[in-house]
């Protein structure tokens, strides 16, 4: 455990301790001897945060993973502290005749909540040597969230909702209200107003709660059946309370406007499957994006009306407005799409120079019934039949021109200027034909390059030798994966790196990004294991993306 946590760690509980300290002066002055001692009646009168500014709040519940002051009387010679019935680890020399600090564990050290086993008790309970105290205290599932709700239209009284989500747990209250979401999104508020009409019926259909790979750590996959009382409104806000908080998602008796979270990819290449992730896509009529309009005919809405797929017919023509759009009977949404003002390069000979270096990348068009199959014009392909260890592959090496200037870089409109370089991508279209990356014995991987205004060069490898002599590697991230840390074989897709990662962006924002500049960027193929592996990869589309984490 490092030197500064463990410095974090004991200010924390010293900061446990002057509160818990603090707040109960007023009550000792009052106490009779034996209760000073601390060996009287054990009692706990309430729990508080370790954190100056709540001082003086008590509260009754808490998430996994918080330290709390537990505060009452008589707390002298804990023998043992439980939490939902089950044994909690403390520091006896942190416990007081007026205080016990405690960290509640996390799930994934094996703590149980009471929202999964209802056997158990939401209550801290405290034994001393001297008996016994209780306090009803709820240890809370992680927030909830609401990501959409289906059923058909016009929905009426007596209707079922299915309503999907994450940690709808510890249900407290479903209602209506007609506040719209955007009202309640662009507003300070502490409870919802509006007209309120309570839920007709509420059944949990899937409480799926298990250990999320990617994050680490649990969440659970909901759905709920939610009975639809007489409204007197026709659109406004379903709110679901629960424990850990209230989350919310617009709500219409009638076809509402649709919602666009995401794109599969920004910018991808003609042939490329492409996903729009949302809700409401309910009787979608068209998608459009510049002077493209796909019709029902050439697109496929998901049965849960929260996914389109198509296939990408032509990149827009030069001068769109770099948006697709969704338009249903409810009206329309937007999303960023084949903006060219993002693009570094689509190899097209007119937006940069190649700097012309060997090992050089080969330059190609589509061949018909060869892979890639396709792509919007020329692609940059890098093969190797059978490539062993070599410190100088073949690259992508691209320069915007010779008199030493700047790609053009996103403006602020697209990308805001306080957007981290976390945020902020260098992005491609890429098209793995069955390349021997990531099979766990081919130690091949990328490495990029990238040449601010000053010409430095600043280098990121995502590979990472365990024990060189016996041949174990790992990779940060897989080589050329999407933004989930997924590769694919044989189809093209959006492949991401993090502008962070390159030194001389590191810590900057994008309008310092924009600042320092990109005069050059490199995209090598290097090995530094002796392991053979076949390459076969070709690249377009390189850009700047922008993603808000």
């Amino acid at each position: 455990m490092n030197t500064l946590y463990m410095k974090r760690l004991r200010n924390l509980v010293w900061t446990c301790l002057a509160l818990a300290a603090f707040t109960m002066l007023p009550i000792t002055t009052a106490s009779c001897s034996d209760d000073e001692e601390g060996m009287g009646t054990p009692e706990i009168t309430g729990v508080r945060a370790c954190d100056p500014a709540k001082a003086d709040s008590l509260f009754a519940k808490a998430s996994t993973g918080q330290t709390i002051a537990v505060i009452g009387r008589n707390l002298a010679d804990v023998q043992q502290v439980f939490i939902n019935d089950q044994k909690i680890n403390f520091n006896p020399t942190l416990n007081t005749p007026h205080s016990i600090i405690l960290s509640i564990p996390a799930e994934e050290d094996g703590f149980i909540l009471t929202a999964f086993d209802s056997s158990l008790k939401d209550e801290i309970r405290v034994e001393t040597s001297h008996g016994t105290a209780t306090y009803s205290f709820k240890i809370t599932a992680p927030y909830p969230s609401i990501s959409r709700v289906q059923a058909t239209y016009p929905r009426k009284a007596g209707d079922v909702l299915s309503v999907y989500g994450l940690n709808l747990v510890d249900i407290e209250k479903v209602y209506f209200t007609d506040i719209t979401a955007e009202q309640l999104d662009t507003t300070v508020w502490e409870t919802i107003g509006g007209n309120h009409v309570e839920a007709a019926g509420v059944t949990t259909v899937i409480a799926d709660h298990k250990l999320n790979s990617r994050t680490q750590a649990y969440e659970t996959t909901s759905m709920l059946n939610v009975t639809m009382p007489n409204l007197p409104f026709q659109n406004g806000t379903l709110v679901i309370e629960c424990a850990s908080g209230t989350t919310y998602i617009d709500f219409s008796v009638v076809p509402g406007r649709p919602v666009l979270l995401d794109v599969t990819s920004d910018m991808p290449v003609p042939g490329e499957e492409v996903t729009l992730t949302g809700r409401e896509f309910v009787q979608v009529e068209s998608i459009s994006f510049g002077d493209v309009t796909l019709t029902a005919d050439q697109f496929v809405v998901a049965e849960s009306e929260d996914a389109i797929t198509f296939t990408m017919p032509r990149m827009p023509s030069a001068g769109n407005d770099g948006l697709l759009t969704v338009t249903t009977p409810g009206g329309s949404a937007s999303i960023l799409f084949c903006n060219y003002s993002c693009l570094l390069t689509n190899f097209e000979g007119e937006d940069a120079t190649d700097n012309g270096w060997d090992p050089n990348a080969a330059y190609e068009t589509v061949t018909p019934g060869l892979p890639p199959y396709t792509s919007d014009g020329r692609y940059a392909r890098i093969t190797v039949e059978s490539e062993g260890q070599q410190w100088w592959g073949k690259m992508i090496y691209f320069r915007k021109d010779w008199d030493g200037h700047s790609f053009a870089l996103p403006s602020f409109d697209i990308i805001p200027e306080t957007a981290t370089a976390d945020e902020v991508y260098l992005a491609m279209e890429v098209y793995d034909n069955n390349c021997d990356y990531n099979n766990g014995e081919f130690s091949g991987y990328i490495r990029y390059m990238i040449q601010p205004l000053d010409n430095s060069e600043n280098m990121y490898d995502n590979f990472n030798w365990v024990d060189y002599g016996a041949g174990v590697f790992e990779f940060f991230n897989p080589v050329l994966a999407d933004i989930n840390d997924e590769t694919f074989k044989g189809k093209w897709y959006r492949h991401v790196m993090p502008l962070s990662n390159i030194p001389c962006f590191t810590g900057l924002t994008y309008a310092e990004i924009v600042t320092v500049g990109i005069n050059q960027f490199r995209l090598q193929s290097i090995n530094q294991g002796m392991a053979k592996g076949a390459i076969d990869v070709c690249i377009d589309n390189v850009r700047i993306f922008y993603k808000k984490k």
